[in-house]
């Protein structure tokens, strides 16, 4: 239990569902615990203790005395207002025992490491089933054309978390961020009849940081995805590389399981260019690299190091949900997570446009994906909630 529990700290920041984020109360994570049991009158034997090896939630001194520094440092940083729901053009008729959250991957520039504001080039909501524990999740294809509001001309829906980010002119970096998922968020609302709220933002040098702390990640490749990982890394070596030329051994171009480092992996997750390939198989191996992480991390870490992991991954990050919201959703996702065997993917998957559902078009002079914005809502609400409910 001790170890679920810590590693659903992590997971919003992997998957990411569930982060540490900037929360008004001075909490620590056995008080929201117990708060937690008690709205939802669990007995608190039955809840803190595994059966199987008598650990127990509670941390040990060292465990406690690293997540104190991580929330000490959370508390240190100026407080903002959030983002207000009346404005995300949420549909009111979807069921509430499914909590949708949006994690975007954010194609920044700059040359700062941290930097979060850029085009939000994966788009992937994660649907939780607080009464099963189930979890789904659906990737949008940057490209696909639709409306963003407030904006005249129909775009990339890759576009609407940078646009968000502009509106702030003279606001500090957090609420520029904010501006964006705020906008990436209410796009997905209103073209798909969605009620997302929350959102977890993450640049590529943090999803190769995360990796990299988790010691790298084994991952079967084909021959092609072997040679065009080491030629892409030879020929355009990304800013946020952290070794240096020379020092990382390519990988073998044979088909088979290889080990990955952080950067590797993402360049796994970003390779699109392989024959007969296109941004559909990117989203595949996406997914693919996600599910892999999160067994990984469900088989071997402890929490200490799932501590440390957070603290990781916290600077290259930026989220809404709180350690309240954090611990609750722990306790759904309990079923799907201890009934988790070793190489068994932990949730359903599905993209947007669907197969033979689509066609290619040109807008603004860029090639983008045109299809039925409302027959694909109602795709996603049958894949998430098993029928379609219409905002209007």
């Amino acid at each position: 239990m001790k170890k679920l529990l810590c590693w659903l700290m992590t997971l919003c920041l992997i998957l990411p569902t569930i982060a540490l984020g900037e929360e008004e109360e001075d909490l620590i994570i056995e008080e929201v615990v117990e708060e937690v049991l008690l709205e939802l009158d669990l007995d608190s034997d039955d809840v803190y203790v595994d059966e199987d090896t008598g650990e127990t939630f509670y941390l040990t001194e060292e465990e406690q005395q690293k997540l104190d520094a991580l929330m000490d440092e959370e508390e240190e940083e100026e407080d903002d207002a959030g983002i207000d729901p009346d404005s995300l053009d949420l549909n009111p008729n979807l069921p509430e025992n499914v909590i949708n959250i949006l994690l975007v991957g954010v194609d920044t520039r700059s040359k700062d490491p941290q930097e979060i504001i850029g085009r939000g080039d994966t788009q992937i909501i994660v649907s939780i089933n607080k009464d099963t524990g189930a979890i789904k999740m659906t990737s949008i294809l940057r490209d696909s054309l639709v409306p963003i509001p407030g904006y005249k001309n129909q775009t990339k829906i890759n576009n609407a978390f940078q646009y968000g980010c502009n509106k702030v002119k003279k606001g500090t970096t957090k609420e520029k961020v904010r501006s964006g998922a705020a906008l990436a968020m209410r796009t997905i609302n209103k073209n798909f009849q969605m009620n997302i709220e929350n959102y977890v933002a993450i640049n590529f040098n943090g999803l190769a940081s995360i990796i990299d702390s988790l010691g790298g990640i084994d991952i079967e490749l084909t021959k092609g995805e072997a040679w065009y990982i080491n030629k892409y890394l030879k020929e355009h070596p990304p800013a946020y590389d952290n070794k240096a030329k020379g020092e990382r051994t390519p990988l073998e171009v044979v088909a088979g399981t290889q080990h990955l480092d952080g950067v590797q992996a993402v360049m796994y997750a970003r390779t699109r260019s392989l024959k007969g390939e296109n941004d559909f198989n990117r989203t595949d191996r996406q997914r693919h690299l996600l599910d892999l992480l999160l067994q990984k991390v469900l088989a071997e870490f402890d929490p200490l190091d799932m501590i440390d992991l957070v603290g990781t991954a916290a600077d290259y990050s930026d989220t809404n949900m709180n350690l309240q919201f954090m611990v609750e959703l722990a306790f759904s996702l309990l079923p799907t997570l201890s009934s988790a065997a070793g190489g068994e993917s932990l949730f359903e998957q599905m993209r947007v446009p669907m197969d033979h559902s689509y066609s290619y078009t040109t807008a603004n002079g860029s090639s983008v994906i045109k299809y039925n914005l409302t027959k694909h809502a109602q795709a996603i609400h049958e894949f998430v909630y098993g029928t379609y409910y219409p905002a209007k």
